[in-house]
């Protein structure tokens, strides 16, 4: 391809070279193109990218976030000329790498077999160092750095570079202008179009008749399904724009072909904000007699691969592509730990290609980078009967993912109709003909896991512990279901959206009216959602919140509620369930929700007071029901309805880990009503001399250690004893945080909360024995914590902040005193809660002693006697640090 670069010089040593040393300037063939390689210049441009690497660390905190984007853009910009001189470098090891194999001739050979092994490798280098170029120029350019003109100019070469490889006939062609005049003008239209839309979509309210409600809720998911089909067919006008743009500038392709789009356009399901997965499809009759090492059948792969490249820089253009998902090896590779640490944070998530992390890579080039444990390779650019043979369920499971049932829902794009017509018939022939008990025991255990991973009650239940991933929470907890439903079925249709999939199954009478109306209902509720909170952030970004601070009295879903209204998203929760459930007992037909399942969802949703009014209408439910009622009582502050209830349960036969939950939450209605109960303690010590090791060592041994220590604190007020049980459960919660397994996020996240909470009450009894010292390093401890686990409640925080300022107060260190109370008054206006709201009054006054140090000579008195010690602590209480 690059043959005629070669100078003289090179091909008059390469006569003179050894084989030994011809195989070792070759021995890059044998390895994938991330790993660094050995000779000179690649060690080189590997350890620059590698000190740039660590430069963009240092601008970055603990959690691979940049602190500073315009020193990051820089090194960005840097690293994106890194990988346009790893291409070059490559683009002259290929012209080095033929002109050696025009020397020595194409007889077999070892030294041919070698190099000739070695050729693939260094094309998907070249062309995978540019696409990282771009991506990391594109990245630099979004963070608006003073040289961003510069940076500008570097990627137009970079263009210009791209254009020159890929041989086009329209070499002057300039990919910036195009998207900026075209392309973006096009995507901004549709996002505009669809906010209009979604504008227009009213929320239902609590109150109207069932006649009037069903009503709404038809006239929605007749909005919501033309939204959707209208975003589609935008969508692909965008791509077969662009693809049209690539087809014309490479020149007239070798065949006939066809792009045709996978996922969420094929569902038509899409966003304005989605990534484009795709495949490239090649008409069979024009390589049907061609061996696939010919030329020409090689040339119609080489052509569309540069194709695929030079669309993907077309996209990448428009400065949407996080950079994780380009896989930079010193920044974010999987395979590596230490080298996957960079989160990008500045660049918008929206409209690319496809990831090309390894359980992705869903576009023409696929998966071309090896791993020690899947050592091969997968491309997405085939004659259509090639591609077929992807269905094929060993195929699909050796490549990681699940691309066989990925290609059996697909739309057309661009190219020739003809041939994505006749791809869509061999895959439904090809689904029918391999249809075997072994298929059908496959889709059962995929079913298996996805009801497992989106179980509706798993997914709330850890709500408050995890950001809330509206993909994974309010998406696919329904659709993957409707799809399953869609395959058991034989439902083959391309593009096929859930609401056909509803429609097919009410034609072939598996359901009835009523069972439809709730999934299509449940279907647009979803999709509404995501589209309304992709539009509201201009990016696809699948956090609903990033809930650093939460409340456990208000409600947990503000971003679900504003986007829909709280009876939607209620509903949607509700219907969920009882698909899942009716998937469960192998039928189709949604059971009719009960109370205790009712009280179950609202309380898991954080809706605490509508949990007390479904107890108030229906008190017949079961014991682990009556357990979320009691600490829904507490959490409305409906304190002697608690324990009343608690005690209740607690003279009945219930399970350990219910009663310590409940004992758990008698606990803190006691602390709040400054009572005690010998009867409480008892059973909470008892349970604690019967527990197991490893039973103190999870969560309900947690509870109960943490249990028996507050009920000492804040109810008996014994700190000495109450700092003995604290300390006990930090070693218990110390161990499991060290060897808790990495992939258990929801175990990790709920002990280092725990573990925080508990550094605070250990602070409090250290600071009411008057060692304020040690309480502020515990307290600092917690604050550490505070920021790695990501989810933190509002009063926790605000607790742990009012009593740093006493310790800094007591240790007569005022002025930073002063510092944590500003700064707890500061957190308020970000994040507000009643306890706090309570207790202003008394932090304002704290901040006036402080800077007039009126309580000096008090607070000495106070400290100079044991009397005077138990006076202090009592005026804490009153000053409102209790639990």
């Amino acid at each position: 391809m690059f043959v005629n670069n070669v100078c003289l010089k090179r091909r008059a040593c390469m006569k003179r070279l050894p084989s030994h040393t011809v195989q070792a300037l070759f021995h890059f063939g044998k390895v994938q193109p991330t790993v660094i390689m050995a000779d000179k210049l690649d060690d080189y441009l590997s350890n620059k990218e590698l000190s740039l690497a660590e430069d963009l660390r240092k601008c970055c905190d603990g959690k691979g976030a940049e602190k500073d984007i315009k020193e990051s853009a820089d090194i960005l910009h840097k690293l994106g000329l890194v990988y346009k001189e790893r291409s070059e470098e490559c683009e002259w090891r290929f012209t080095f790498a033929m002109a050696v194999l025009t020397l020595i001739g194409n007889a077999p050979s070892r030294i041919t077999d070698l190099i000739r092994n070695a050729l693939p490798a260094i094309l998907t280098s070249i062309r995978f160092a540019l696409i990282r170029s771009a991506a990391l120029m594109n990245a630099a350019i979004v963070r608006k750095p003073p040289n961003n003109s510069v940076i500008k100019n570097d990627l137009d070469k970079l263009h210009r570079y791209v254009l020159k490889l890929a041989k086009v006939q329209r070499d002057q062609f300039d990919v910036g202008a195009y998207v900026d005049e075209v392309v973006r003008e096009k995507i901004e239209s549709m996002r505009e179009e669809t906010k209009l839309a979604l504008g227009k979509l009213k929320h239902i309210p609590d109150d109207v008749s069932s006649e009037r409600a069903h009503e709404l809720e038809m006239d929605k998911i007749n909005r919501v399904k033309t939204l959707q089909d209208n975003i589609a067919a935008k969508y692909t006008d965008v791509m077969k724009s662009v693809s049209n743009k690539c087809i014309e500038i490479m020149g007239k392709p070798p065949c006939q072909y066809c792009v045709a789009g996978m996922g969420s356009l094929a569902r038509k399901e899409i966003t304005p904000y989605s990534d484009f997965e795709h495949v490239i499809l090649l008409d069979d009759e024009s390589l049907q007699n061609q061996d696939e090492n010919s030329d020409q059948y090689q040339s119609a792969l080489e052509y569309f691969r540069w194709f695929s490249i030079l669309f993907h820089v077309i996209i990448l253009r428009l400065g949407d592509t996080i950079i994780p998902a380009v896989s930079v090896p010193s920044l974010n590779n999987n395979q590596i730990k230490e080298h996957n640490w960079f989160y990008d944070a500045h660049t918008p998530s929206g409209i690319s290609f496809d990831g090309m992390v390894l359980h992705a890579c869903k576009f023409p080039l696929g998966r071309q980078e090896k791993t020690k444990n899947k050592p091969w390779t997968t491309e997405l650019i085939k004659p259509v009967t090639e591609m077929v043979e992807y269905l094929d369920a060993d195929v699909d499971l050796k490549n990681g993912y699940h691309l066989g049932d990925i290609l059996t829902k697909t739309s057309f794009v661009s190219g020739f109709k003809s041939i994505y017509d006749q791809f869509s018939q061999q895959v439904t022939d090809q689904i029918q003909s391999l249809w075997t008990p072994r298929q059908h025991q496959l889709m059962l255990k995929q079913l298996e896991e996805d009801l497992y991973n989106f179980d509706v009650g798993k997914l709330l239940a850890h709500f408050n512990l995890a950001s809330f991933n509206i993909k994974r929470v309010v998406y696919r907890s329904s659709t993957l279901f409707i799809a399953f439903l869609g395959r058991l079925n034989s439902i083959y249709q391309s593009p096929c959206s859930c609401y056909d999939i509803i429609d097919k199954l009410t034609e072939k009478q598996k359901f009835d009216s009523e069972t439809a109306h709730k999934l299509a209902y449940s279907i647009s509720i979803a999709c509404e959602v995501r589209l309304k909170i992709y539009c509201l952030k201009r990016k696809q970004e699948d956090m609903s919140q990033e809930p650093l601070y939460f409340n456990f009295t208000d409600s947990n879903i503000p971003d679900l509620v504003a986007a829909v209204g709280e009876k939607s998203i209620i509903d949607y929760f509700k219907i969920t369930w009882c698909l899942q459930t009716m998937i469960r007992r192998n039928n189709y037909n949604l059971v009719e929700i009960d109370t205790g399942t009712n009280i179950m969802i609202l309380f898991q949703m954080g809706m605490y007071e509508k949990v007390v009014e479904e107890w108030n209408d229906n008190k017949d439910v079961s014991i682990i029901c009556k357990m979320f009622v009691v600490a829904a009582l507490k959490f409305t502050s409906r304190h002697e309805d608690a324990i009343s209830l608690g005690k209740s349960l607690l003279i009945q036969p219930i399970p350990v880990n219910v009663t310590i939950h409940v004992l758990f939450d008698i606990t803190i209605s006691l602390e709040a009503l400054g009572r005690r109960d010998d009867g409480v303690r008892k059973r909470l010590k008892n349970i604690l001399d019967n527990l197991s090791p490893n039973d103190l060592n999870d969560v309900g041994g947690w509870f109960a250690q943490e249990a028996y220590g507050r009920y000492l604190l804040s109810v008996e007020i014994v700190y000495e004893k109450a700092l003995g049980e604290f300390i006990k459960l930090h070693g218990s919660l110390l161990k499991t945080t060290k060897t808790i397994d990495g992939d258990d996020m929801e175990k990790e996240i709920g002990s280092k909360y725990l573990f925080s909470r508990n550094l605070r009450h250990i602070a409090f009894c250290l600071h009411l024995n008057g060692n304020n010292k040690q309480a502020i390093k515990k307290l600092k401890e917690a604050f550490k914590i505070f920021n790695q686990v990501g989810s933190v409640e509002v009063r926790l925080v605000q607790e742990a902040n009012l009593l740093l300022g006493l310790c800094y107060y007591a240790e007569k260190l005022y002025r930073k005193a002063i510092k944590v109370f500003e700064r707890a008054l500061l957190f308020h206006k970000q994040y507000p809660c009643q306890w706090m709201e309570q207790r202003l009054p008394k932090v304002n006054m704290a901040v006036e002693c402080c800077e007039t140090m009126l309580n000096e000579q008090v607070a000495l008195l106070l400290f100079s006697t044991d009397a005077g010690c138990r006076q202090f602590a009592a005026a804490l209480c009153d000053f409102g640090i209790s639990f």
